[in-house]
């Protein structure tokens, strides 16, 4: 009797445990949400894909106008980009071109912002695999591994004081890295003037050109466009179809998400044949699949492995006449 209420005692406390590790990764993962979107911080990172390594600099602002941010190359070519709430500037000094834009998502960091924590432990094992020193703070590891191979895994490194993401690795299913970034300084703030969000390049002689901002018209989005299978955890997120100075015909956008990663689904009238795009592309984490159907341009693009972004294309069908 003894042994059994022993075993029962053992086995209760195993559970507990892990119930208090995931509540302590959840409130980890909501304390990094929050710094991201609202901190106001300064830092240098390294940022490793696709073969390369660049090194950048950042500012992040919160107020009650809204976010400001000021991203700045270190290496390579010069770039600059500035947010303004929802107005993006980017510079490129080598080509003396400036583009402004509408901000629609979080710009700066390579993101991780899950949308509903409370689903991603479905298609993801989450777990916290000890503690690093990165940029002269202490970080806790949290890895998320896939279940499946629709989705990519993501190992974060968060300072418990700040909430900050200090490290952030994105790996196959495989194990393999794909994409890392890194900070190497890093900085809270209590305020950031308006001074370190200017622009650090004279824009004397350089072309501007206008992209959104109002200018394209939104329009009913066409509902007859489905999706027949959605990879295991995707679903709808937001439908939206405007007409755009790029394209003579509307584009409709499809967005899908797993709470974690997201996979844009777009679709447009093509008048001449010839300009018709087909296959699947990989750079980096982002994979790509286009193909015609019905005299239509479906292109699907992702941060998702080459199956998840081809099952998707594939499963695209009208159900109207």
């Amino acid at each position: 009797m003894f042994l059994i209420r022993l075993l029962l005692a053992a086995l209760l406390a195993g559970n507990i445990s892990a119930v208090l590790a995931e509540d302590k990764i959840w409130k980890l993962l909501n304390q990094m949400n929050h710094t991201l979107e609202t901190g106001n911080y300064q830092g240098t990172f390294v940022f490793m894909h696709d073969g390369k390594v660049e090194t950048l600099k950042i500012v992040h602002g919160h107020s009650d106008y809204g976010v400001r941010e000021k991203l700045v190359s270190l290496t390579g070519d010069a770039r600059e980009v500035i947010r303004d709430r929802d107005v993006l500037t980017c510079i490129w000094p080598k080509d003396k071109l400036v583009v402004i834009e509408t901000a629609s998502s979080r710009y700066g960091l390579p993101s991780f912002l899950p949308e509903n924590l409370d689903d991603l432990a479905l298609h993801y094992k989450l777990k916290e695999t000890g503690s690093a020193r990165i940029a002269g703070f202490i970080c806790q590891i949290v890895r998320f591994t896939p279940l499946d191979a629709y989705r990519y895994g993501h190992e974060l490194c968060i300072d418990t004081d700040s909430g900050m993401l200090l490290k952030s690795r994105t790996f196959d299913t495989e194990g393999e890295s794909i994409e890392s970034m890194m900070f190497t300084s890093f900085s809270m703030l209590e305020s950031v003037p308006d001074s370190m969000f200017s622009r650090s390049t004279p824009l004397e002689g350089y072309t501007w050109k206008v992209a959104g901002l109002g200018q394209d018209g939104e329009m009913p989005p066409d509902h007859a466009w489905k999706i027949r299978n959605l990879p295991p955890g995707f679903s709808l997120s937001s439908v939206t179809r405007r007409q755009t100075s790029a394209s003579k015909s509307p584009v409709q956008h499809i967005v899908l998400t797993d709470g974690l990663a997201s996979v844009s689904v777009f679709i447009s009238k093509v008048k001449d044949p010839r300009h018709f795009y087909e296959g699947v592309h990989n750079k980096g984490v982002i994979s790509a699949y286009a193909r015609d159907l019905n005299r239509h341009q479906i292109t699907v693009i992702g941060e998702v492995p080459e199956g998840t972004v081809i099952s998707i294309g594939e499963s695209v069908f009208y159900s109207g006449p």
